[in-house]
């Protein structure tokens, strides 16, 4: 049979050979690399077989985390359920603590009241050519009353020309991001294409599965193996990039790295995208493809610049970039744009075109999307690449949060559960963080049995300390209508799709 090299991949093995009554276990071999299954690496590995007693552990922690996650979410989604008399509650070991974020988020951003305040800005110019800087006060933006910025810009109205008193310039150079997981995919499409997690998963699954043009897609890993490289020459080639492949050689530890790899290694594309592929295949394919090429190719150069332009007794701050060699950006172009005040010099004379003030309001910390939601939970060890997709669209499913534009939103189900729990160490990402250590302590220290055994004694104290805890509670259930759960699309069947 065929499993992935990791914890699960070893738990599906491991239950289908148990079910079937296998027993010949001092005479099972597994084949282990986390490398692409190119030919020569399956020949390769074939003839370095490993013991599956070696692996025993591995089991154990995967038995551990399913049992775990099943001990946790039976009793305690039944105690809040029953506690609520309204329908199912769930609650999860990783969703309940990703509900927190969200609930924590949304209630911010309700209470936060926008303050006014105002800002100044300069504007400037030299033999014709205009720039802008704001005020500042020690180098950094003043947020000032409107009495103030009014008092500031009538005393500076008498003043016709400044001096740049600091210019800065100093060259930099950016080298492109890592290869894609699929957090990080997952994320790349929710900001370029506004994609949810789920929607990135299945396509990607689609031109793995399918079309068969890119490496297996749920990975955590964002390097490749140093055996690798010919398998990345290869591709170049088929991708027609002939002129990256002397780069493979020079790049080094940051896209080969046997120490960063996990169960998988980068996504990747493999081939050329076959003629049947549509639209959101063509989209995503090219994100992998780009950033594929961009590792390869030289780093962003440009000359970064800081000027500070003195007005009367007030100095004024800006920013700019020259762009010297767009390197990998060519095919990952910047967003945003910065002036050249590669014109500028220390000791210029400017012309004040205007000076003006500008209101503002202070803003609330943004709303979670689906980017950067799957970003906090990639820090907070919440889930693994191939679940945190299914999270969020459990948490939409159940009602707790729905989507507002790009943003997710808690909904009042979602607040009232996240209440009842509060204090909780079900809703603290730190216990799942502090679960997945002693989980993957049990295959590293080759605890077996024994440290399946202890951990599940921890998650049984726990839940009994919980219900304990919930029946002595009230739980508010909202009597407003339920959020509407969001409109399924009807997934076609891949095989039924044409071409």
């Amino acid at each position: 049979m065929a499993t992935d090299a990791g914890r699960e991949g070893e738990l599906i093995a491991r239950l289908i050979l148990l079910h079937s009554g296998w027993k010949a276990w001092d005479r099972t071999y597994r084949l282990w690399t986390s490398k692409a299954l190119t030919p020569e690496v399956v020949r390769k590995e074939l003839r370095v077989l490993k013991p599956i007693r070696e692996f025993d552990s591995l089991f154990w922690s995967a038995i551990a985390r399913q049992h775990a996650d099943w001990l946790v979410g039976i009793n305690l989604t039944r105690a809040v359920s029953l506690k609520a008399g309204n329908g199912v509650w769930s609650v999860g070991r990783v969703q309940t603590p990703t509900l927190a974020l969200i609930v924590k988020r949304t209630i911010e951003r309700e209470n936060f009241k926008p303050q006014p305040y105002f800002v100044i800005k300069g504007v400037f110019s030299k033999d014709g050519r205009v720039y802008e800087g704001l005020l500042v006060f020690k180098e950094k933006e003043e947020r000032l009353s409107e009495e103030k910025a009014k008092e500031i810009v009538r005393e500076l109205e008498k003043e016709g020309t400044g001096v740049v008193v600091t210019f800065q310039e100093e060259k930099k150079r950016e080298y492109a991001p890592l290869l894609f997981s699929l957090t990080s995919l997952q994320r790349a499409a929710n900001e370029k294409f506004g994609w949810s997690a789920s929607k990135t998963l299945a396509v990607a699954q689609r031109l793995y599965e399918e079309l068969k043009c890119i490496s297996y897609p749920r990975t955590d890993a964002q390097h490749l193996a140093e055996e690798n490289k010919e398998l990345v020459k290869e591709v170049l080639r088929k991708l027609g990039r002939e002129d990256l492949i002397e780069n493979v050689e020079k790049v080094g530890k940051r896209v080969f790295d046997d120490s960063k790899l996990t169960d998988h290694h980068a996504i990747i594309p493999l081939d050329r995208l076959p003629q049947s592929a549509d639209e959101n295949d063509r989209k995503l394919y090219e994100l992998i493809k780009n950033r594929f090429f961009a590792v390869f190719m030289p780093p962003f150069e440009y000359l970064s610049f800081k000027v500070i332009t003195k007005l009367g007794k007030y100095e004024f701050v800006s920013y700019g970039r020259k762009v010297l060699s767009l390197g990998w950006r060519k095919v990952e172009p910047l967003e945003e744009t910065q002036p050249d005040l590669s014109f500028l010099r220390k000791g210029d004379r400017v012309k004040k075109e205007k000076v003006l003030s500008q209101k503002k309001f202070t803003e609330p910390p943004p709303a979670y999307t689906e980017g950067s939601l799957l970003k906090e939970m990639e820090k907070l060890s919440l889930g693994t690449p191939a679940t945190r997709a299914n999270i969020i669209e459990t948490l939409k499913e159940r009602g707790y949060v729905f989507l507002k534009g790009k943003s997710l939103i808690a909904s009042e189900k979602g607040k009232a559960l996240i209440k009842f729990l509060e204090g909780r160490k079900i809703i603290q990402p730190e216990m799942t963080s502090e679960w997945e250590k002693k989980l993957e302590s049990i295959y590293t220290q080759r605890l077996g049995k024994k440290g399946y055994e202890e951990f599940l004694e921890g998650i049984k104290n726990f839940v009994k300390e919980e219900l304990q805890l919930y029946l002595s509670k009230n739980l508010h259930v909202p009597t407003q209508k339920p959020t509407p759960k969001p409109k399924r699309k009807r997934r076609k069947n891949y095989k039924q799709r044409k071409g």
